[in-house]
């Protein structure tokens, strides 16, 4: 992984590129769906705007070591995932609303401030932590986390207007740093498992990587793949594995379209993507 300094210089790059893609949309495509299930393209813009909107002191309080909850925050402990994505779609499209004939403008000033807050971080500081609800993230980590968040949501809106479109190869990197903790939002407790289900990942060109999905009765993790036998045992590319691990393509879509491979219990490769919640 580069230096958390390159890394604010892709998602610099990132918000550049961004803008003039948005710049150039014509007024009609901002009503049209994204990937994101319920959310237009112009829903997507705002969740971006709000969350960048509400970074920015989080990165000037870290920088003061404060990485305690703002004013009406709190750390979540256990949360209810469903609950916690209602809630963010509701308040994304208020802010839509809120925001209608501003939007663009309000987004770029949002994250042209979001990343000028970044760039002012010292190598002496990158290990300070900053408030996140599940719990303090040392701020190179939050680099990555809003490279993804970046970058998967403008996937969301390119995919949907061109079908064509790749995840940006710069920025798989940060996409597969932030996987584990996609994985450990996207399953639910299954209490009725009687022994843990492994499942390996292969992943090949651009970015080889390989991991191992253990899902238990209490919840699922995910490791290094390990010596352990798998169950079921998936191939892909690397863009493949990520746009399936943060739920932008369904498994069985994967191997339906010839994108990933498996190996070993049919069912419970099948049962993979019908445990998995989503990204």
């Amino acid at each position: 992984m580069s230096l958390p300094e390159d890394r604010v210089k892709i998602l610099q790059r990132e918000r550049e590129q961004f803008i003039q893609y948005l710049e150039a949309l014509p007024p009609e495509a901002w009503s049209k769906p994204s990937a994101c299930d319920r959310w237009t393209v112009a829903d997507v813009v705002a969740h971006l705007t709000h969350t960048a909107q509400g970074n920015v002191p989080r990165v000037h309080r870290a920088l003061q070591g404060d990485d305690s909850p703002p004013e009406g925050y709190e750390f979540a402990g256990t949360i209810d995932e469903d609950a916690l994505r209602e809630g963010v779609a509701q308040r994304s499209i208020a802010v839509r609303q809120a925001l209608e004939g501003q939007l663009l403008q309000e987004f770029s000033k949002a994250t042209r401030e979001l990343d000028q807050a970044l760039s002012r971080v010292g190598p002496q500081d990158w290990g300070k932590r900053w408030y996140h609800p599940m719990g303090p993230e040392p701020l190179t980590v939050t680099v990555d986390m809003m490279i993804t968040e970046r970058e998967m949501h403008w996937w969301d809106i390119r995919s949907r207007l061109d079908a064509s479109t790749s995840l940006h190869v710069d920025c798989l990197p940060a996409l597969l740093a932030t996987i584990p903790r996609a994985v450990r939002r996207a399953f639910r407790p299954d209490p009725t498992l009687s022994t843990p289900i492994r499942h390996r990942f292969i992943v090949t060109a651009p970015l080889a990587t390989s991991s191992d999905i253990v899902v238990t009765r209490e919840g699922t993790r995910i490791e290094a793949a390990s010596a352990a036998p798998a169950e079921v045992t998936f191939r892909c590319d690397t863009e493949t594995y990520v746009l399936v691990l943060f739920g932008r393509l369904s498994p069985d879509a994967a191997m339906a379209e010839g994108r990933m491979t498996f190996e070993g219990d049919q069912a419970l490769a099948a049962g993979f993507g019908q445990r998995f919640q989503g990204g």
